[in-house]
């Protein structure tokens, strides 16, 4: 069980992204169990957008991978790209602040590679968590 926190995930950008069927806008959908936040859907004329946009969730319970998928921005058909999964057990199982650098990530479209998100992960534990445990290590 993880602790309680908050999950801030930077999307930062990509590479070879583009939607094969038309130019246009795009965008990222990112999910954790229930909870759904959105990037903007921005234009990009070219295969590499960026966003640097933050998108923060509620972490409780059981841990599982953090979910992202490119869409076109296009609020009509709203199309899959790609998706990626990130693990993020590591980071919020030790119940401690902790953060990940800026990385790539393999976005798969069908059963290939199709470009690559660059996001950057930090975890907030709830207050006081910190507190207890350097106690119950004291005692």
């Amino acid at each position: 069980m993880a602790p309680r926190g908050v999950l801030n995930v930077s999307v930062i950008g990509g590479r070879n992204l583009s939607n094969p069927d038309k130019e246009g806008k795009i965008m990222c959908i990112v999910n954790y169990k229930n909870q759904e936040h959105r990037t903007d859907a921005i234009y990009c004329d070219g295969t590499d957008p960026e966003w640097n946009e933050q998108l923060l969730f509620t972490i409780a319970g059981s841990v599982e991978d953090l979910k992202i998928r490119v869409h076109d921005g296009d609020y009509v058909t709203d199309e899959e790209v790609g998706h990626c999964s990130i693990p993020i057990d590591s980071l919020v199982e030790t119940g401690y602040k902790a953060q990940t650098d800026a990385s790539p990530y393999e976005v798969w479209r069908g059963d290939e590679v199709y470009g690559e998100l660059t996001v950057a992960l930090s975890f907030h534990p709830e207050e006081g968590h910190d507190d207890e445990e350097h106690e119950e290590e004291d005692e």
